[in-house]
């Protein structure tokens, strides 16, 4: 049995019985895992979207492993609590769910996470850039644009980190519907 220390976001939860349940959880140093845990009356619960700090307990031929000593670092709770907000985080989740392999590492996916827990006022445009940010993190964004605009927005995802790519203002509705396309 090896004991790991890692921090995570929990991107899936499945309820096998009244007491079992498993998370799948993203983490930097070793991508998208599976873990077990019981329902315990004397933790918080954990939630969706929730970033966490904790000790998975492995053996070497198991594909589900446990969890323990489990620290809730943040979550997701946006100060203007619009459904479209919310809604675009979660799809921001399936996406990184989806579309990233088990075990395969990208640390820019957790900063994206962080970053997004600890904006102030995070709006859906912030939300829609992130998820192209992740798509350019997973290779999948194209470069280039028929429109000008649209064109300059993708290459400074491209280019900047998350950090950068927030302090654009409001997107224009037509190349938000451009931008929108690519997901």
């Amino acid at each position: 049995m090896l004991i790991f220390k890692s921090s995570g976001i929990i991107l899936k939860i499945h309820k096998v019985n009244e007491k079992d349940f498993l998370y799948t959880i993203f983490t930097q140093e070793y991508g998208k895992i599976i873990c077990q845990k019981k329902y315990s009356k004397t933790e918080k619960s954990l939630d969706i979207g929730y970033l966490i700090q904790f000790e998975i307990e492995t053996k070497e031929d198991k594909k589900i492993h446990k969890m323990r000593n489990i620290k809730i670092l943040s979550d997701f709770s946006p100060t203007n609590k619009r459904f479209d907000v919310l809604n675009n985080y979660l799809e921001l989740l399936a996406m990184i769910h989806q579309n990233t392999p088990e075990w395969v590492q990208a640390y820019w996916i957790i900063d994206i996470i962080e970053f997004i827990h600890k904006y102030e006022n995070i709006t859906a445009d912030k939300i829609l850039l992130s998820k192209l940010k992740l798509l350019h993190i997973l290779g999948t964004l194209p470069y280039e644009h028929t429109n000008e605009t649209t064109n300059k927005v993708l290459k400074f995802i491209h280019t900047k980190p998350v950090s950068e790519i927030f302090k654009l203002g409001t997107i224009p509705e037509d190349i938000k519907k451009d931008l929108e396309v690519f997901l």
